[in-house]
């Protein structure tokens, strides 16, 4: 007698709690309509031609003694340092880049190196970054006259990051015209921007010299001007606008 009223207390509390249950319906993903997609590109082109050239010298001197072999190609530094003053060089335009200080062993009849020191040599490298391209064989003249061992030359321009800057508007620009374009063609219209990529194209945005094969141009004259030929400075951007939903 006592189970029958206790199962329909349990059955009525249970209906009870389900009837305060708030029910949260999901809805079906496959019936949400994403809006459309459209992807542009733009691409802009400016050609760029060396402003500069950076003259790499290096000087080095042997001793036994390390100290007086780094005494010595500081002697000839300040003397290169010099030379390149006279001709026009300024000192913000000359720049220490490398110091170094390596043993040299003597080597056996056999060929491969005893641990013995034979002498030390210091090496210092200087780059001097000159806008006249003429004055590049007698830099390097007085360079050779200072003791320089080793020297080279790379051209650039001095002002490519913000010519890069210029490039990437223009390509910007003409990706926003095509899509305005397209849009207004088509009759659609227009959403957020979603996504934005570019990739750049050719030697020049990767690096800050220019190539080697380029260097020359000859004057009538007969004469031969060091700087080199025009590159093109190359950029594409890639942008994916939202389409604006239909009301």
């Amino acid at each position: 007698m006592l189970k029958s009223p206790l199962a329909a207390l349990i059955l009525t509390s249970s209906l009870v709690a389900c009837h305060d249950r708030e029910v949260i319906a999901i809805p079906d993903t496959a019936d949400i309509v994403k809006p459309g997609q459209m992807t542009v590109t733009g691409t802009a082109t400016l050609d760029v031609s060396p402003d500069c050239a950076d003259l790499t010298m290096t000087i080095s001197a042997d001793n036994i003694r390390p100290g007086t072999a780094t005494a010595a190609v500081d002697a000839e530094e300040a003397t290169l340092v010099g030379a390149l003053a006279k001709l026009g060089v300024e000192p913000k335009d000359m720049k220490l880049s490398l110091v170094t200080l390596e043993p040299i062993y003597e080597p056996n009849p056999q060929g491969w190196a005893q641990i013995k020191v034979h002498t030390y040599r210091a090496q210092i490298t200087v780059t001097a970054t000159t806008r006249d391209f003429g004055k590049i064989s007698t830099l390097m003249e007085a360079g050779a006259d200072a003791g320089a061992t080793a020297m080279s030359s790379q051209f650039r321009r001095s002002d490519l990051p913000e010519l890069k800057k210029k490039v990437r508007d223009m390509a910007l620009i003409a990706a926003k015209d095509k899509a305005k374009q397209t849009a207004g063609t088509l009759g659609i219209k227009l959403g957020r921007v979603i996504s934005v990529a570019e990739n750049p194209n050719g030697h020049m945005w990767s690096s800050a010299y220019f190539p080697q094969a380029n260097m020359a141009e000859t004057r009538n004259d007969s004469g031969v001007v060091l700087g080199g030929t025009m590159q093109p400075l190359t950029l594409e951007v890639m942008i994916g606008y939202e389409l604006a939903r239909e009301i």
